[in-house]
């Protein structure tokens, strides 16, 4: 049965297929989501809950702990971390793949709703949650400027205005303001005036917090009207809190403003941004996990115009930075790659057949398998990315390799004296099964890519899936499309030609040789398997190679127990070098405490110039920057280039993460201090910080109980008269228009410069008598933790580090393991690598369990076409020289061995045995049905498929070099690819063609004695 000849003698029915192919392709292409990477993280969720004032022991023990009791539990939670800083805690989740992220974001309120009754009753709200990561990097930033409109001002408008509008526009899970904080009235009291009228700051907020109420008042129905009730009861702003009644002195009131100054403020006044070098509020989106970057910042940037009239002139809206940008030139840098990549193949088949209706069948047929390609992924939902599109690329080599050789086969027909449709018809029965056993063995080739475990599977499914989808077109295009168009070729030749023919003629003369002396040939596969191994164990391992997204995330740190106006002044010290440098376009800077944020602690997102302006990758500006800010004093500056593949859920200083957990703080500290050593002393690693911080300064108070208590003094009452004055004290709410406000209370800012101010505080006793505070209670100095780090419910130090130029992860993470060994850690301290690192240590035995399952795939499905168990390893032999030759460019190039090249090597196992295979399958059957011994049917396959495969060699070759050459947006993901497909190419599709031929006659005689003995 010939599958192709219906659809040669129905050219007209097969053309419309193939236009009606081509035609849906065209409109899928348009209606294809764009961006970098599939769109592929774990779900994650981030919880948010506050305690003003709190120290982080106190938020650790009291909403930490309840709260990941809980959390915990939950089933398909991979990953848990939680930052417990001054005043609130940050819980991060990460969960499964095939966890859905709506159930989990329901199952974490269940959680919080569990642990409600355990948390403090002091809370101003309860716990929150997103569905973002907070690790991740934002998708997009704007920046709100002015130079008349005060800042808390700017922030009312981007908190009720800008946030909400961006909120709801699809695929944004969140919107994080940054540098500034909305209005509030501060009351700042006189401690000392205070207790000289006999009051207690406890007077002072229970007098302010029955001043102020919104609370419901009823109507009055009078005949046919209705009046509402509606009184002044709540204060808006200062001058009204002012007149307050707190007390009474000798028969006067005492007003809030006799004991207090009382202001309009924010209610975080240790907050800054900056755009550049001007104040600024900044507006981070974050991403939902499976939402579409481009579509998502899209939609932002169509409501920019419409949010600036919403606000006042005065206020700019200034696009901070966009991840997109890049990822625009990228894709359409590697759509420029297949275009260029086609057209060099076209050129080639046209020098080889040197006729104009061959060389035209390619052009048609590449296009529309292209099409079919892009109409399939379109229809599994996936988008036009880096991955996919490389495949595309790649898949343009396949496509025309089963073209080619379906054309060269029909060609020598016709050369030998057969009609176009005689030739058609005969070749393609001659040439039907080797294009199904090429096509399968390709197939069990990507399977263990398509299958790969976890989030690096699931993005590498959509590179696997597309290849696949575009392989199966490509052999059904050329057994249908290809044949017919082949038959519609005019001219007929009477005999063979003689193009060729001496390269031919020499190629068997070195054949015969090689044949003599099989000897050799063993030895130089044995030699060079023996090289391939040393080379797998030389080459440096890594992960995913460095993007250039144009984007740096930097980190400043800073002494623990810096003050504001400290961290302020060496944060613009820093933003101000990094701005001078040339390769800089924008930055945004922040700095604050609060939830997930420390006082010593800086932020920057780096906007850099394109590529092309630049002249340098973002690895050098790196450099550069870190060599300007070297002499500056008293702050620590790190950057990270921000990746399109993120994974973990901590928000570090540096790339790679290393984690020392226990049940035992102290064991913690004292062990994670011991790494920190041993890894500072690694000549692999640099730039190592960790998050543990204990060196922090703690003003703090024992209390002489019988002492207070003759004195009716109470804990509550040290307490709440503490945090009443220190602890920036939420006393009640205001509500306006469109959003709500809080009214602070604490002492004069200048009694919170000195913990000597704490013996000037009086606490109320008996019979409301003011009790001085140092009376009761004696200071105590220690340090104390400025923020506190757990992992998995347990206390941790996580220690970050980057590795040295020209150092991958992959060795790093062997030097470290080595470390742990000689350090002796105990059992009960656990260590684990986290984020990319972890994902590195995960990937450096899959690389090996993927390539063995890709062989044993092959040789699985080529062991049931041939029905032979040694045929299939005849194929294999070619291996060797194919990843030998990738290793070697690999070496040469200094790149490292991570999983875009190890993909490269996997797909390279395909495309070399495409030879062995055509070869194989004509001398099986010039043995079986011509009755030719072996040395002459293998003879005659390598005289008879010699111009086909130096043609799909070179047209394989030619795909990947634009891959290996370009240089272009995108290319660090794409380059190791290229290098290693050329390399390998360059090396096997030489070797093969006397390779196979002596694997062939070597292994065949075992395959003749297992033939015989099945069938005696």
């Amino acid at each position: 049965m010939n599958i192709s000849e219906p659809f040669i003698k129905r050219p007209v029915a097969t053309t419309l297929l193939a236009l009606g192919l081509l035609l849906v392709g065209i409109i899928c292409y348009f209606r294809l989501p764009i961006a970098s990477l599939p769109t592929v993280e774990r779900p994650t969720i981030a919880v948010w809950a506050s305690l003003p004032g709190a120290s982080p022991d106190i938020v650790a023990t009291s909403i930490n702990v309840p709260l990941s009791r809980e959390l915990g539990v939950i089933p398909g939670l991979v990953e848990m971390s939680s930052l417990n800083t001054q005043g609130g805690v940050q819980i991060t989740l990460q969960f499964e793949l095939s966890v859905n992220i709506d159930a989990a974001a329901n199952a974490v309120q269940s959680a919080i709703n569990t642990a409600s009754p355990n948390l403090p009753s002091g809370m101003p709200q309860p716990p929150i949650y997103y569905k973002a990561n907070p690790g991740g990097a934002p998708v997009i930033a704007l920046a709100l400027t002015s130079q008349v409109v005060d800042s808390s001002d700017v922030y009312a408008y981007a908190d009720t205005i800008v946030a909400q509008r961006l909120s709801q526009v699809k695929g944004v899970a969140r919107v994080v303001i940054s540098g500034a904080e909305r209005p509030a009235v501060r009351i700042q009291v006189d401690p000392d005036t205070l207790a000289g009228m006999s009051l207690s700051l406890e007077h002072v907020r229970a007098a302010v917090a029955s001043a102020s109420l919104n609370l419901p008042k009823g109507s009055i129905s009078v005949e046919d009207r209705v009046y509402t009730i509606g009184t002044n009861d709540q204060l808006f702003h200062a001058d009204e809190y002012r007149q307050i009644v707190v007390g009474w002195s000798n028969g006067a009131p005492v007003l809030l403003r006799d004991v207090a100054r009382v202001e309009d403020s924010v209610l975080n006044t240790k907050l800054a941004g900056w755009f550049n070098n001007e104040r600024a509020v900044l507006l981070f989106v974050y991403r939902e996990a499976d939402a579409n970057v481009v579509e998502t910042v899209d939609e932002i940037l169509s409501l920019v115009p419409q949010l600036s009239r919403w606000i006042p002139p005065a206020i700019k809206v200034n696009v901070a930075y966009d991840r997109t940008l890049l990822i625009r030139a990228s894709i359409a840098d590697i759509q420029m790659t297949i275009a260029v990549a086609s057209i060099l193949i076209v050129l080639v088949i046209s020098l080889f057949l040197k006729r104009l209706w061959t060389t035209a069948i390619s052009s048609v047929v590449v296009p529309v398998t292209l099409a079919g390609t892009l109409a399939a992924i379109y229809a599994l939902g996936y988008s036009l990315n880096n991955l996919s599109l490389m495949a595309l690329t790649i898949a343009v080599g396949f496509v025309v390799d089963d073209t080619v050789i379906v054309i060269e086969n029909t060609t020598r027909l016709i050369e030998e004296g057969s009609s176009p449709i005689e030739a058609a018809i005969k070749g393609s029965r001659q040439i039907g099964f080797t294009i199904v056993s090429i096509t399968a063995a390709l197939i069990a080739a990507l399977i263990p890519v398509i299958f790969m475990p976890d989030i690096v599977g699931r993005y590498f499914r959509e590179f696997g899936f597309t290849l696949m989808i575009a392989i199966i077109l490509s052999a059904v295009l050329s057994l249908t499309l290809t044949p017919m168009l082949c038959a519609r070729q005019p001219g007929r030749s009477t005999g063979r030609t003689a193009h060729g023919h001496g390269f031919v003629e020499g190629y068997l003369r070195s054949l015969d040789w090689t044949i003599r002396h099989q000897f050799l040939v063993i030895t130089t596969i044995a030699g060079i398997l023996a090289g391939t191994a040393w080379f797998y164990v030389a080459l440096p391992k890594g992960y995913m190679p460095t993007q250039d997204t144009g984007i740096l995330f930097v980190r400043t740190y800073s002494n623990p127990s810096i003050s504001f106006a400290a961290m302020e002044r060496l944060q613009r010290q820093v933003s101000t070098t990094i701005q001078s440098d040339p390769a800089v376009s924008d930055l945004v800077s922040y700095i604050g405490a609060g939830i997930g944020g420390v006082m010593s602690w800086g932020y920057m997102m780096v906007n850099l110039r394109p590529p092309e302006q630049r002249h340098e990758s973002v690895q050098e500006v790196s450099e550069r920057l870190r060599q300007k800010l070297a002499p500056l004093k008293d702050v620590a500056t790190y950057f990270i280039p921000i990746q399109d593949l993120n994974v973990g859920t901590q928000n570090n200083a540096l790339r790679f993460q290393y984690v020392v957990s226990s049940t035992d703080p102290a064991l913690v500290a004292r062990w994670s201090e011991t790494m920190r050593r041993r890894l500072i002393a690694l000549p692999e690693i640099r730039d190592l910080i960790t998050n543990s911080e204990t060196t922090g300064l703690e003003a703090g108070l024992v209390i002489d109980r019988p002492r207070a208590a003759r004195r009716g003094v109470t804990p509550v009452g040290i307490d709440n008269t503490l945090y009443d004055a220190f602890g920036q004290r939420w006393i009640n709410l205001i509500y306006l228009p469109l959003n709500f406000s809080e009214v602070i209370l604490e002492v004069d800012p200048a009694r919170q410069t000195d913990p000597s101010q704490l013996d000037r505080l009086f606490v109320p006793g008996l019979n409301g008598v003011q009790v001085a505070l140092s009376s009761v209670t004696r200071p105590r100095r220690v340090h104390g933790s400025m923020w506190l780090n757990y992992d998995d419910r347990f206390p941790a130090t996580t220690i970050s580090f980057d590795t040295k130029p020209g150092v991958s992860i992959g060795d790093a993470i062997s030097a470290i393991r080595k470390a742990e060994v000689e350090a002796n850690i105990p059992d009960d301290v656990k260590t684990h690598f986290r984020g990319e690192a972890g994902e590195a240590a995960q990937s450096q035995n899959t690389t090996v369990l993927l390539f063995i399952a890709a062989l044993l795939a092959i040789y699985i499905v080529l062991g049931m076409l041939y029905e032979s168990f040694v045929h299939p390893v005849i194929v294999l032999s070619v291996l060797p020289s194919a990843t030998f030759g990738a290793f070697l460019a690999l070496s040469l190039t200094g790149l490292e061995l991570n999983l875009m090249s190890s993909i490269a090597c996997i797909l390279l196992v395909g495309i070399v045995m495409k030879n062995a295979i055509m070869m194989i399958d004509f001398a099986i059957t010039a043995e079986r049905k011509d009755g030719l011994s072996p040395i002459q049917a293998i003879r005659e396959a390598a005289s008879a498929r010699f111009r086909p495969i130096v043609m799909t060699s070179i047209v394989a070759l030619l795909s990947a070099c634009p891959l290996a050459l370009n240089t272009g947006p995108g290319h660090e993901l794409r380059q190791p690819v290229g290098i290693a497909l050329v390399g390998g190419l360059l090396l096997s599709q030489v070797l093969t063609l006397y390779t196979t031929p002596a694997m062939y006659l070597l292994l065949g005689r075992f395959a003749s004695k297992s033939a015989r003995a099945g069938l005696g």
